[in-house]
């Protein structure tokens, strides 16, 4: 089965997540999964912290699939990505409907590539 990735930030909210997944950034921001209920009120989705860039972008989109099937994403909540500073949220990545890669730009990889990921590490570093 062909697998497909859905677009759900935009190429500002890719570099800027990026660069606040970047291993080398010292200290750490403080990454997790944010909702609203168009309340203007953001609230952590899921205590568990994100950490590396595709663990970010998979877990966005699982949860995007999740409120999707229930019927709340995009028409009565919003999900993103919060930047958290001191227990404070100064910053949403927030989840757009973009589409889907192409089948041909997505990449396939190894279970070892998303351990890797997950724990801010690629190939290149453990080589």
């Amino acid at each position: 089965m062909i697998e497909q990735e859905r677009r759900l930030l935009d190429r500002n909210d890719l570099n800027k997540l990026y660069e606040l997944t970047n291993p080398k950034l010292s200290p750490k921001p403080t990454l997790h999964t944010v909702v609203s209920y168009y309340e203007n009120e953001w609230r952590i989705e899921d205590s568990h912290l994100l950490r590396g860039y595709r663990a970010c972008n998979r877990t966005l989109e699982s949860k995007v699939r999740r409120y999707e099937a229930k019927g709340a994403w995009p028409y009565q909540c919003q999900l993103g990505i919060g930047l958290f500073e001191n227990d404070k949220l100064i910053h949403v990545l927030i989840a757009k409907d973009l589409g889907v890669k192409p089948s041909s730009q997505v990449k396939t990889n190894l279970p070892l590539d998303d351990i890797l990921s997950a724990i801010g590490l690629s190939r290149n570093d453990v080589m």
